[in-house]
């Protein structure tokens, strides 16, 4: 019903044209939050982990993914019960007669996260004790960065640094729905020189899926290239894992590789850029906002 006071009528007609920019508003944050809402150094519990000894990421080893982690001294490491069940975080092995004693969350709710702070160098095993063939491990290696880099022109660079000084440099430019990963690696040692003849393997992995491997990296010149043998299902977060394996040709007794051997580096979490169209989109809300507020007579009309 309208009423012929001049007034009256044209805030009832602004109130559809409210709800309507109230409502792109909403969408277009909730279409930039996930742009967001990711957390690094994070460790997710597999979907049907506690199911069984014989559940698929037992064989894998990544019913805590990824695992191992590594992270630096200092490093807050969230573990998230991505399952559906109820399950344990406590440090130590299902062999040890006392799990818990650097760190235990007993009652980690399905959606839930638990943080512990390490503080020290050192390698943290720990395990699920209501279902004791989930087990993983945290590795606390001085020097370890495995934090972003920067930004490239929409390539997300992340670096990882090896306990001998090794650093291991990621480039990306994130997953993307229907498309291939591609990741560009290169190593340096301790004093910023290209590492030749690096010999790696690495693991990427994407809602508990392996999207590639290759157990037999290598490379003459420092700089490599690594993609996906297939495109990805979804634009969700990607887990990156390189295990540096000793430097040496490939033709030789791997026994006679130098350098680093079987130390594992772990970028976790990398997310698609904040790019064109999240910018895009997060403009979309501000001015939505504003026009409301204006709609609304909540910001003065001149």
């Amino acid at each position: 019903m309208f009423l012929y006071n001049g007034n009256n009528l044209t805030a009832m007609k602004s109130k559809p044209f409210g709800a309507l920019f109230g409502l792109l508003a909403l969408v277009a944050i909730l279409g930039v939050a996930p742009a967001f809402g990711q957390t690094a150094n994070e460790i997710d519990i597999a979907t049907g982990a506690g199911g069984s000894a014989n559940a698929a990421c037992v064989a894998a080893n990544n019913c805590f993914a990824p695992n191992p982690l590594t992270v630096a001294p200092g490093t807050t490491v969230t573990w998230k019960n991505t399952d559906t069940a109820m399950h344990v975080v406590c440090s130590g092995k299902p062999t040890d007669d006392e799990c818990g004693k650097v760190f235990e969350e007993d009652s980690l709710k399905p959606g839930k996260t638990f943080q512990f702070t390490f503080a020290d160098a050192g390698t943290y095993d720990y395990f699920c004790s209501v279902h004791p063939w989930m087990t993983g491990q945290v590795i606390v290696a001085a020097g370890s960065t495995g934090t972003p880099g920067g930004d490239m022109g929409g390539m997300t660079m992340l670096t990882s640094k090896a306990s001998d000084g090794t650093t291991v440099t990621v480039s990306t430019s994130g997953p993307v729905n229907g498309q291939s990963l591609s990741l560009a690696i290169s190593f340096t040692d301790a004093s910023g020189n290209k590492i030749h003849h690096q010999n790696y393997a690495i693991t990427v992995m994407q809602d508990g899926n392996n999207v590639l491997s290759n157990s037999a990296g290598h490379t003459h010149t420092g700089d490599d290239t690594q993609i996906s043998s297939t495109n990805l299902s979804s634009a969700d977060p990607v887990d990156i894992q390189i295990t540096l394996n000793g430097i040496g040709l490939p033709t030789v007794d791997p026994t006679t590789w130098t350098g680093v051997k079987g130390e594992t580096l772990s970028f976790t979490h990398i997310v698609p850029e904040f790019g064109p169209v999240a910018s895009i989109v997060l403009a979309i809300a501000v001015m939505s906002m504003v026009v409301f507020a204006a709609k609304t007579r909540g910001i003065p009309k001149f």
